[in-house]
């Protein structure tokens, strides 16, 4: 490896394990809550699905986990009170996944870190530096999401490249 692929792979690594423990810490210091970060991010995509939830199959297929997988998580979910199913009116072979208020609650507090971080982030760059490292990032996505096999879109910008 040379010393730019080397130095590329560590600051990766070195991110994407400090990114996921600093959300956790942190949702663990401003809630009184014991979710891991996966369970948050299965209540964040719940609740994407505002007033409606999501179906199971949904749940999986944006996180990337089985059906099955989905299923567990969601009723250890189910079992703290963070979301409840609901029978589809129209299938009854279909169930959706509802966040109930505390679910509700520990999503807005995620999303507030989110924001939090990203104002904390964008303080320390320019405007160059922004334009940049979205351009980077939106690069090295591309690249992830062809090396797992996803369809990469010729419009799949963000607004902030868009303009």
């Amino acid at each position: 490896m040379d010393v730019f692929a080397e130095a590329l792979n560590n600051i990766l690594v070195k991110a994407y394990r400090n990114i996921l423990r600093l959300e956790e810490e942190s949702l663990k210091a401003i809630s009184d809550t014991s979710l891991s970060i996966n369970e948050m991010h299965l209540i964040e995509c719940v609740g994407k699905g505002k007033e409606e939830g999501a179906n199971i199959s949904k749940l999986a297929s944006e996180l990337c986990i089985t059906r099955p997988s989905a299923t567990i998580a969601v009723n250890k979910l189910e079992k703290k009170g963070y979301v409840k199913k609901v029978d589809c009116q129209d299938d009854g072979r279909v169930v959706y996944v509802v966040l109930t208020d505390k679910g509700r609650e520990i999503d807005d507090i995620h999303k507030l870190y989110h924001r939090d971080m990203v104002d904390a982030v964008s303080k320390e760059l320019s405007e160059n530096e922004r334009e940049y490292i979205i351009d980077v990032i939106h690069k090295l996505n591309e690249y992830f999401k062809k090396s797992i096999g996803e369809k990469v879109e010729k419009n799949d910008k963000t607004p902030f490249q868009e303009s």
